[in-house]
Protein backbone atom coordinates (compact mmCIF):
# COMPACT_ATOMS: atom_id res chain seq x y z
CA UNK A 1 0.00 0.00 0.00
CA UNK A 2 1.36 3.44 -0.89
CA UNK A 3 2.42 5.61 2.03
CA UNK A 4 0.10 8.50 1.00
CA UNK A 5 -2.91 6.18 0.81
CA UNK A 6 -2.05 4.66 4.16
CA UNK A 7 -1.69 8.04 5.82
CA UNK A 8 -5.00 9.21 4.30
CA UNK A 9 -6.79 6.15 5.70
CA UNK A 10 -5.17 6.65 9.09
CA UNK A 11 -6.28 10.30 9.06
CA UNK A 12 -9.87 9.36 8.26
CA UNK A 13 -9.86 6.69 10.97
CA UNK A 14 -8.45 9.16 13.49
CA UNK A 15 -11.15 11.71 12.67
CA UNK A 16 -13.84 9.05 13.00
CA UNK A 17 -12.55 8.09 16.43
CA UNK A 18 -12.52 11.71 17.61
CA UNK A 19 -15.93 12.43 16.12
CA UNK A 20 -17.55 9.54 17.95
CA UNK A 21 -16.37 11.05 21.23
CA UNK A 22 -18.26 14.32 20.74
CA UNK A 23 -21.25 14.14 23.06
CA UNK A 24 -24.40 16.20 23.39
CA UNK A 25 -25.76 16.09 26.93
CA UNK A 26 -29.29 17.36 27.23
CA UNK A 27 -29.40 20.26 29.70
CA UNK A 28 -32.42 21.20 31.77
CA UNK A 29 -34.50 23.96 30.21
CA UNK A 30 -37.87 25.55 30.93
CA UNK A 31 -39.29 28.24 28.68
CA UNK A 32 -42.53 30.21 28.62
CA UNK A 33 -44.75 29.75 25.57
CA UNK A 34 -47.86 31.82 25.01
CA UNK A 35 -50.60 33.03 22.70
CA UNK A 36 -51.15 36.79 22.58
CA UNK A 37 -54.69 37.03 21.25
CA UNK A 38 -55.07 40.73 20.62
CA UNK A 39 -53.75 41.52 24.09
CA UNK A 40 -55.35 38.58 25.88
CA UNK A 41 -52.49 36.28 26.87
CA UNK A 42 -52.79 32.53 27.54
CA UNK A 43 -49.97 30.14 28.32
CA UNK A 44 -49.20 26.70 26.96
CA UNK A 45 -50.03 23.60 29.00
CA UNK A 46 -47.24 21.56 30.59
CA UNK A 47 -47.20 18.86 27.85
CA UNK A 48 -47.06 21.51 25.11
CA UNK A 49 -44.34 23.38 27.00
CA UNK A 50 -42.35 20.16 27.42
CA UNK A 51 -42.43 19.66 23.63
CA UNK A 52 -41.27 23.23 23.04
CA UNK A 53 -38.51 22.80 25.63
CA UNK A 54 -37.32 19.62 23.91
CA UNK A 55 -37.17 21.38 20.53
CA UNK A 56 -35.24 24.26 22.09
CA UNK A 57 -32.74 21.91 23.70
CA UNK A 58 -32.17 19.99 20.45
CA UNK A 59 -31.51 23.28 18.66
CA UNK A 60 -29.05 24.59 21.26
CA UNK A 61 -26.69 21.70 22.06
CA UNK A 62 -23.14 22.80 21.26
CA UNK A 63 -20.40 20.91 19.43
CA UNK A 64 -17.09 21.45 17.65
CA UNK A 65 -15.24 19.60 14.91
CA UNK A 66 -11.82 17.92 15.05
CA UNK A 67 -11.27 18.77 11.37
CA UNK A 68 -13.12 20.09 8.32
CA UNK A 69 -16.20 17.90 7.85
CA UNK A 70 -17.48 16.72 4.47
CA UNK A 71 -20.83 14.98 4.60
CA UNK A 72 -24.07 14.44 2.68
CA UNK A 73 -27.53 15.07 4.08
CA UNK A 74 -29.55 13.08 1.51
CA UNK A 75 -29.49 9.76 -0.29
CA UNK A 76 -31.18 8.34 -3.37
CA UNK A 77 -31.43 4.65 -4.11
CA UNK A 78 -29.38 3.97 -1.02
CA UNK A 79 -26.45 6.14 -2.19
CA UNK A 80 -25.40 9.60 -0.99
CA UNK A 81 -26.25 12.41 -3.43
CA UNK A 82 -23.87 15.07 -4.74
CA UNK A 83 -26.50 17.80 -4.53
CA UNK A 84 -26.64 17.33 -0.75
CA UNK A 85 -22.91 17.77 -0.14
CA UNK A 86 -22.03 19.97 2.84
CA UNK A 87 -18.62 21.26 3.89
CA UNK A 88 -18.18 22.58 7.43
CA UNK A 89 -15.02 24.31 8.61
CA UNK A 90 -13.41 23.59 11.95
CA UNK A 91 -12.20 27.18 12.06
CA UNK A 92 -13.82 30.33 10.69
CA UNK A 93 -12.79 30.73 7.04
CA UNK A 94 -10.80 27.51 7.50
CA UNK A 95 -8.02 29.38 9.32
CA UNK A 96 -7.04 28.61 12.92
CA UNK A 97 -6.22 32.25 13.65
CA UNK A 98 -9.88 33.13 13.08
CA UNK A 99 -11.07 30.92 15.91
CA UNK A 100 -12.79 27.59 16.43
CA UNK A 101 -16.44 27.50 15.30
CA UNK A 102 -18.79 26.34 18.05
CA UNK A 103 -21.92 24.96 16.41
CA UNK A 104 -25.38 24.57 17.89
CA UNK A 105 -28.02 21.91 17.42
CA UNK A 106 -28.07 18.29 16.34
CA UNK A 107 -26.71 18.05 12.76
CA UNK A 108 -29.18 17.82 9.90
CA UNK A 109 -29.45 14.43 8.17
CA UNK A 110 -32.06 12.52 6.23
CA UNK A 111 -29.68 9.59 5.77
CA UNK A 112 -29.24 8.40 9.37
CA UNK A 113 -32.17 10.31 10.87
CA UNK A 114 -33.24 7.71 13.43
CA UNK A 115 -30.24 8.32 15.65
CA UNK A 116 -32.24 9.96 18.42
CA UNK A 117 -31.38 10.49 22.04
CA UNK A 118 -34.50 9.59 24.03
CA UNK A 119 -32.22 8.88 26.97
CA UNK A 120 -30.92 12.47 26.90
CA UNK A 121 -27.53 11.81 25.27
CA UNK A 122 -26.61 12.10 21.61
CA UNK A 123 -23.29 11.01 20.09
CA UNK A 124 -22.06 12.81 16.97
CA UNK A 125 -21.08 9.88 14.78
CA UNK A 126 -20.58 8.92 11.17
CA UNK A 127 -23.00 6.60 9.44
CA UNK A 128 -21.88 3.78 7.15
CA UNK A 129 -22.36 5.46 3.75
CA UNK A 130 -19.56 7.21 1.83
CA UNK A 131 -19.18 8.93 -1.54
CA UNK A 132 -16.03 10.19 -3.26
CA UNK A 133 -16.33 13.39 -5.32
CA UNK A 134 -13.30 15.25 -6.73
CA UNK A 135 -11.03 13.21 -4.50
CA UNK A 136 -12.92 14.14 -1.33
CA UNK A 137 -14.66 11.49 0.76
CA UNK A 138 -18.14 12.56 1.87
CA UNK A 139 -19.83 10.62 4.65
CA UNK A 140 -23.21 10.26 6.24
CA UNK A 141 -23.67 11.64 9.75
CA UNK A 142 -26.21 10.60 12.35
CA UNK A 143 -28.69 13.38 13.05
CA UNK A 144 -32.26 14.55 12.75
CA UNK A 145 -34.30 16.39 10.13
CA UNK A 146 -37.30 18.70 10.36
CA UNK A 147 -39.87 15.92 10.78
CA UNK A 148 -37.93 13.68 13.16
CA UNK A 149 -37.02 16.62 15.41
CA UNK A 150 -40.71 17.65 15.69
CA UNK A 151 -41.66 14.02 16.30
CA UNK A 152 -39.11 13.72 19.11
CA UNK A 153 -40.40 16.95 20.65
CA UNK A 154 -43.96 15.60 20.58
CA UNK A 155 -42.82 12.27 22.03
CA UNK A 156 -41.24 14.17 24.93
CA UNK A 157 -44.39 16.23 25.46
CA UNK A 158 -46.59 13.14 25.67
CA UNK A 159 -44.22 10.98 27.73
CA UNK A 160 -43.68 8.54 24.83
CA UNK A 161 -39.97 9.18 24.88
CA UNK A 162 -38.52 5.67 25.15
CA UNK A 163 -36.75 4.09 22.20
CA UNK A 164 -39.20 1.18 22.31
CA UNK A 165 -42.33 3.34 22.01
CA UNK A 166 -44.13 3.16 18.64
CA UNK A 167 -45.69 6.59 19.11
CA UNK A 168 -45.37 8.64 15.87
CA UNK A 169 -43.61 5.78 14.14
CA UNK A 170 -44.48 4.20 10.81
CA UNK A 171 -45.70 0.63 10.71
CA UNK A 172 -42.98 -0.26 8.20
CA UNK A 173 -39.22 0.42 7.99
CA UNK A 174 -38.63 -0.98 11.47
CA UNK A 175 -41.04 1.57 12.92
CA UNK A 176 -39.06 4.59 11.71
CA UNK A 177 -40.09 8.05 12.93
CA UNK A 178 -42.70 9.92 10.84
CA UNK A 179 -41.73 11.92 7.76
CA UNK A 180 -43.62 15.01 6.55
CA UNK A 181 -45.54 12.74 4.18
CA UNK A 182 -46.72 10.62 7.11
CA UNK A 183 -47.65 13.75 9.04
CA UNK A 184 -49.71 15.06 6.13
CA UNK A 185 -51.49 11.77 5.48
CA UNK A 186 -52.21 11.19 9.16
CA UNK A 187 -53.54 14.70 9.89
CA UNK A 188 -55.23 15.63 6.62
CA UNK A 189 -56.23 12.34 5.03
CA UNK A 190 -57.05 10.79 8.38
CA UNK A 191 -54.61 7.89 8.32
CA UNK A 192 -55.38 6.62 4.83
CA UNK A 193 -51.62 6.08 4.63
CA UNK A 194 -51.19 2.36 5.33
CA UNK A 195 -47.85 3.07 6.99
CA UNK A 196 -49.09 5.72 9.46
CA UNK A 197 -50.92 5.40 12.74
CA UNK A 198 -53.60 7.72 14.07
CA UNK A 199 -51.78 10.40 16.04
CA UNK A 200 -52.43 13.72 14.29
CA UNK A 201 -55.23 16.07 13.27
CA UNK A 202 -55.59 19.46 11.59
CA UNK A 203 -56.12 22.68 13.54
CA UNK A 204 -59.24 24.83 13.26
CA UNK A 205 -62.47 24.85 11.29
CA UNK A 206 -62.27 23.77 7.63
CA UNK A 207 -65.74 25.03 6.71
CA UNK A 208 -67.18 23.28 3.63
CA UNK A 209 -63.81 22.01 2.43
CA UNK A 210 -63.44 18.20 2.26
CA UNK A 211 -59.81 17.63 3.09
CA UNK A 212 -59.54 13.85 2.83
CA UNK A 213 -58.85 13.90 -0.92
CA UNK A 214 -56.10 16.55 -0.72
CA UNK A 215 -52.60 15.55 -1.80
CA UNK A 216 -50.71 18.77 -0.97
CA UNK A 217 -50.90 21.61 1.52
CA UNK A 218 -51.30 23.96 -1.45
CA UNK A 219 -54.57 22.20 -2.28
CA UNK A 220 -55.71 22.54 1.33
CA UNK A 221 -54.89 26.24 1.59
CA UNK A 222 -56.43 27.02 -1.79
CA UNK A 223 -59.57 25.09 -0.82
CA UNK A 224 -59.89 26.87 2.52
CA UNK A 225 -59.35 30.23 0.83
CA UNK A 226 -61.99 29.64 -1.85
CA UNK A 227 -65.00 31.94 -1.97
CA UNK A 228 -67.97 30.44 -0.16
CA UNK A 229 -66.01 27.99 1.96
CA UNK A 230 -66.74 29.96 5.13
CA UNK A 231 -69.71 31.99 6.30
CA UNK A 232 -69.83 35.76 6.64
CA UNK A 233 -67.03 37.21 8.76
CA UNK A 234 -64.98 34.00 8.65
CA UNK A 235 -61.85 33.18 6.70
CA UNK A 236 -58.79 30.95 6.79
CA UNK A 237 -56.97 33.38 9.07
CA UNK A 238 -59.64 33.58 11.77
CA UNK A 239 -60.76 29.94 11.54
CA UNK A 240 -57.42 28.15 11.11
CA UNK A 241 -54.26 30.15 11.83
CA UNK A 242 -55.74 32.05 14.77
CA UNK A 243 -56.43 28.67 16.42
CA UNK A 244 -52.74 27.66 16.59
CA UNK A 245 -51.18 27.06 20.01
CA UNK A 246 -47.56 26.56 21.13
CA UNK A 247 -46.64 22.91 20.63
CA UNK A 248 -48.58 22.68 17.37
CA UNK A 249 -46.69 22.45 14.08
CA UNK A 250 -47.03 24.14 10.71
CA UNK A 251 -46.57 21.73 7.81
CA UNK A 252 -45.76 22.11 4.12
CA UNK A 253 -46.20 19.13 1.85
CA UNK A 254 -45.85 18.88 -1.93
CA UNK A 255 -43.47 16.50 -3.70
CA UNK A 256 -41.27 17.12 -0.66
CA UNK A 257 -42.03 18.71 2.68
CA UNK A 258 -41.03 20.74 5.71
CA UNK A 259 -42.41 21.16 9.22
CA UNK A 260 -41.84 23.69 12.01
CA UNK A 261 -42.74 23.51 15.70
CA UNK A 262 -44.69 26.56 16.91
CA UNK A 263 -43.47 28.10 20.18
CA UNK A 264 -45.53 31.30 20.20
CA UNK A 265 -48.53 32.97 18.54
CA UNK A 266 -49.30 36.68 18.20
CA UNK A 267 -52.68 37.70 16.78
CA UNK A 268 -53.56 41.24 15.72
CA UNK A 269 -57.11 42.35 14.87
CA UNK A 270 -58.32 45.17 12.66
CA UNK A 271 -61.45 45.83 14.76
CA UNK A 272 -62.11 46.37 18.47
CA UNK A 273 -64.55 43.45 18.56
CA UNK A 274 -61.69 41.11 17.57
CA UNK A 275 -63.52 39.52 14.67
CA UNK A 276 -61.19 40.41 11.79
CA UNK A 277 -57.64 39.06 11.96
CA UNK A 278 -54.90 41.17 10.39
CA UNK A 279 -52.91 38.44 8.55
CA UNK A 280 -49.91 40.63 7.75
CA UNK A 281 -49.41 41.66 11.38
CA UNK A 282 -50.32 38.32 12.99
CA UNK A 283 -47.58 35.70 13.19
CA UNK A 284 -46.27 32.49 14.69
CA UNK A 285 -42.85 32.00 16.24
CA UNK A 286 -41.20 28.69 15.32
CA UNK A 287 -38.19 26.48 15.87
CA UNK A 288 -37.22 24.34 12.89
CA UNK A 289 -34.40 22.25 11.49
CA UNK A 290 -33.59 23.25 7.92
CA UNK A 291 -30.15 21.94 7.04
CA UNK A 292 -26.86 23.75 6.59
CA UNK A 293 -26.32 26.30 3.85
CA UNK A 294 -25.02 24.54 0.72
CA UNK A 295 -23.18 25.90 -2.32
CA UNK A 296 -22.56 24.85 -5.91
CA UNK A 297 -19.10 24.01 -7.16
CA UNK A 298 -19.12 27.02 -9.50
CA UNK A 299 -20.01 29.45 -6.70
CA UNK A 300 -17.57 32.19 -5.79
CA UNK A 301 -15.00 31.58 -3.08
CA UNK A 302 -16.88 34.08 -0.92
CA UNK A 303 -20.12 32.10 -1.24
CA UNK A 304 -18.35 28.85 -0.42
CA UNK A 305 -16.74 30.46 2.62
CA UNK A 306 -20.10 31.72 3.90
CA UNK A 307 -21.63 28.24 3.63
CA UNK A 308 -18.66 26.47 5.24
CA UNK A 309 -18.76 28.87 8.20
CA UNK A 310 -22.43 28.21 9.06
CA UNK A 311 -22.77 27.52 12.77
CA UNK A 312 -26.14 25.73 12.87
CA UNK A 313 -28.71 23.84 10.82
CA UNK A 314 -31.54 25.24 12.93
CA UNK A 315 -33.76 28.35 12.87
CA UNK A 316 -33.76 30.83 14.61
CA UNK A 317 -30.11 31.63 13.97
CA UNK A 318 -27.76 34.53 13.26
CA UNK A 319 -26.79 33.48 9.73
CA UNK A 320 -27.25 35.75 6.72
CA UNK A 321 -30.15 35.10 4.34
CA UNK A 322 -28.53 34.34 0.99
CA UNK A 323 -31.27 34.50 -1.63
CA UNK A 324 -34.70 35.90 -2.41
CA UNK A 325 -36.58 38.90 -1.07
CA UNK A 326 -34.73 38.81 2.26
CA UNK A 327 -31.19 38.34 0.85
CA UNK A 328 -28.61 40.12 2.98
CA UNK A 329 -30.81 40.15 6.09
CA UNK A 330 -28.90 39.05 9.16
CA UNK A 331 -30.65 36.24 11.00
CA UNK A 332 -33.38 33.72 10.22
CA UNK A 333 -35.82 34.63 12.97
CA UNK A 334 -38.31 31.74 12.85
CA UNK A 335 -41.11 34.32 12.74
CA UNK A 336 -43.74 33.85 10.01
CA UNK A 337 -46.77 36.02 9.38
CA UNK A 338 -50.09 34.44 8.47
CA UNK A 339 -49.68 35.76 4.92
CA UNK A 340 -46.33 33.99 4.70
CA UNK A 341 -47.90 30.75 5.89
CA UNK A 342 -50.49 30.84 3.07
CA UNK A 343 -47.85 31.78 0.48
CA UNK A 344 -49.23 35.25 -0.19
CA UNK A 345 -45.94 36.82 0.94
CA UNK A 346 -42.49 35.19 0.54
CA UNK A 347 -40.53 33.66 3.40
CA UNK A 348 -36.73 33.59 3.70
CA UNK A 349 -35.25 30.23 2.66
CA UNK A 350 -31.92 28.63 3.52
CA UNK A 351 -31.02 26.96 0.23
CA UNK A 352 -33.08 28.86 -2.33
CA UNK A 353 -36.23 26.77 -2.00
CA UNK A 354 -39.77 27.89 -2.77
CA UNK A 355 -40.40 31.01 -0.69
CA UNK A 356 -44.15 30.76 -1.40
CA UNK A 357 -44.80 27.31 0.06
CA UNK A 358 -48.15 26.98 1.83
CA UNK A 359 -48.27 25.74 5.42
CA UNK A 360 -51.15 24.35 7.45
CA UNK A 361 -51.22 23.83 11.25
CA UNK A 362 -51.44 20.32 12.69
CA UNK A 363 -51.44 18.95 16.23
CA UNK A 364 -51.54 15.74 18.24
CA UNK A 365 -54.94 14.06 18.66
CA UNK A 366 -54.42 13.98 22.41
CA UNK A 367 -54.09 17.78 22.63
CA UNK A 368 -56.96 20.29 22.48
Amino acid sequence: MKKRTLMKRIGVFAMLCVLTMTMFVEPSFAGTYKVDDGGDVSYASTPRSDACDKMTVMSQMTWTLPDTLYYCTLQSGGALTKESEVKLYKYKDGKSANGLITRKGIPYSQVDREYSFPSGTFTLNFGTKTMIDDGITYRSVHGTDCASSVAFAWRKGTGNNSASSNFLKRTNTNHAIYTTENMFNDAVRESTDAYSGDFLKVVGNYGKYHKTTATTTRAVVDGLSATGNYGAGQDIYSEVYAKIKPGDAVLFRGSSGHVRLVTGVHIVYTDTAKTQVDPKASYVQCIEQTGFRKYKKDDTDAAKKVASNWSTSWIPNNETVQAGTYAGTKGFTGKYTFTQLVGEDPSPTVNGGDAYNRYIPIRLNVWN
